[in-house]
């Protein structure tokens, strides 16, 4: 099965190194490839032709996935930008496509990286300093989990990069870091609800 996944971001980005990560570890047996479209706003221009494409060039299904926040200047929620993304979608007549899956991650990427304090715990440990950070119980609920992330990267003194900033969380280098010590189980990050979708969409049949 070949799954196609149109996100935010840039080739190489953050979202694209996560969602294929944990796209990989969710249907081993599926080959996975990331489409990012830069800004929401370019995402929901170009939902409907970039997905029309991926099933005319072979692909099987196709998730969509972006962030409720920022809004852009946008009105405020995820059926506002369900909405849109479906109008974009029916213009390349893909109102009703079967095997074409939204997602909506409150309120952004980083909230999935929060999650599970043990991923964070094993990253920022070392042999002489182990750190234990707790669980982000309801992590799809915190305003804004990039600050959340930064102001943990500078609590715990944490450099990244080749020449890294004490405390600087760059989400480039950083994001996939942390997506690959999620236990297997996926732990806290298994109970949000836009990762339980992420992964129905991935193993769903159509």
């Amino acid at each position: 099965m070949k799954v196609g996944i149109i996100c935010e971001g840039r080739l190489g980005g953050e979202d694209a190194q996560v969602f294929e990560h944990f796209a990989k570890r969710i249907a081993p047996n599926a080959s996975v490839k990331t489409f990012p479209q830069g800004s929401k706003p370019e995402l929901i221009a170009k939902a409907g032709k970039v997905a029309a494409s991926l099933f005319e060039t072979g692909y099987d299904k196709v998730l969509i996935l972006w962030d409720i926040m920022p809004r852009f200047g946008r009105p405020d929620g995820e059926a506002q930008d369900t909405q849109d993304i479906k109008a974009s979608l029916a213009n390349a007549n893909l109102a009703q496509h079967p095997c074409l899956f939204l997602i909506a991650i409150h309120k952004e990427l980083e909230a999935w990286l929060l999650a599970d304090g043990s991923a964070l715990s094993a990253l920022f440990s070392r042999p002489a300093h182990p750190i234990t950070v707790a669980h982000t119980k309801n992590a799809d609920t915190v305003a804004n989990p990039k600050k959340r992330l930064e102001k943990l990267f500078t609590q715990h003194n944490v450099p990244f990069g080749p020449q890294p900033q004490q405390g600087d969380y760059q989400p480039k280098l950083a994001a996939i870091r942390i997506a690959e010590r999620i236990p297997a189980n996926f732990g806290q990050l298994g109970k949000l609800a836009s990762f339980k979708n992420f992964g129905r969409s991935l193993t769903a049949a159509c």
